[in-house]
């Protein structure tokens, strides 16, 4: 699994594709500033008071649930410390004093980032994120003309332009439509959400953002619950067993979202927009499972809350409810 970890790191870090990535990207910035989905989530959602998230979560690396709906570090956390940076703080948590010098998070898990409807899993949607940021903006503005007492907790006003602004997001958006909505409907809606996206990118350039590093999205076929959901028909599943039309829509959105950025480039004057394939760096860590210490591709699939000791299997995952 370490090796693994190495892999995804290292693919990240050189080979993010687009204008500004290279084998050694100069990582020299006092602040980052994330927006995303439970990809980058460390925090927020829990802070919010949505759901509980007990062991196993965190158990690998904090010994206890950190927030992150994972056991261990996101690749946010492998990003901040190969920075040489602290671990994001979500922007929601006021316990223990957090510190938000160095940046803060405003990602959640389930959202999205078209605006939230009454189906939607969270309210945090990208735009809303935007509207966090912007108050955490005017309150730091507001603590640092009071003086030195709060300027070892918060950034300092320069970081607003020199910081890195980093965006994990658009997941939900595709997985969530499939459950009601046919392949060619999810992907007739991208247009759509990408405009929303490109909206959010621009309200941040005008207020001083110039460094974007912007993921595109992974493998949607290959989650265990998609697979587990949608993947009863072997003819609908891939080479790796991932459901197709899945990652057919990833793709188009992939496609889609560099588009943009290319766009951007030539609009953003002074902006530098590293664009990030996540989908072939996860997709070929997944083909190639067995070369990072991983015996199975996939085998379990943990769903906490809701109902206690029930276990139900769907193939080859194993569903457990605690």
């Amino acid at each position: 699994m370490r090796a693994a970890v190495a892999f995804l790191l290292a693919a990240v870090l050189c080979f993010g594709g687009g204008r500004a990535a290279s084998a050694s990207p100069d990582f020299d910035y006092p602040a980052a500033f994330n927006f995303g989905d439970s990809n980058s989530d460390t925090g927020g959602r829990i802070a919010a008071g949505f759901e509980p998230m007990p062991p196993p979560y965190g158990s690998t690396f904090f010994g206890a649930p950190s927030g992150r709906f994972s056991d261990g570090r996101l690749i946010l956390d492998f990003l901040m410390d190969a920075m040489d940076m602290p671990f994001l703080n979500a922007y929601l948590d006021s316990l223990g004093a957090p510190n938000f010098r160095a940046g803060v998070n405003f990602a959640q898990a389930g959202c999205s980032i078209t605006p939230a409807s009454a189906t939607s899993v969270s309210p945090f949607s990208f735009g809303l994120q935007i509207k966090q940021f912007f108050a955490f903006k005017e309150k730091v503005t507001r603590l640092l003309s009071q003086g030195d007492r709060y300027r070892r907790y918060i950034p300092q006003l320069d970081y607003f332009s020199k910081g890195l602004y980093m965006f994990d997001i658009g997941q939900n958006d595709l997985a969530g439509q499939f459950y009601s909505r046919t392949e060619d409907q999810v992907i007739a809606s991208i247009p759509t959400i990408l405009l929303e996206f490109e909206t959010g990118l621009k309200t941040l350039y005008d207020q001083g953002a110039r460094k974007f590093w912007i993921h595109n999205t992974g493998p949607l076929g290959c989650l265990p619950q998609n697979i587990a959901l949608f993947g009863k028909d072997p003819t609908q599943l891939d080479e790796l067993h991932c459901v197709a039309k899945h990652n057919r829509a990833a793709k188009i959105f992939n496609l889609q979202l560099h588009a943009l950025c290319t766009k951007l480039r030539g609009q953003f004057a002074g902006a530098n927009i590293t664009y990030i394939d996540i989908y072939s760096i996860k997709y070929a860590l997944i083909g190639n499972y067995s070369r990072y210490g991983m015996q199975t591709r996939v085998n379990h699939i943990l769903l906490l809350p809701r109902k206690p000791s029930i276990k139900k299997s769907f193939g080859p995952f194993r569903i457990s409810y605690q």
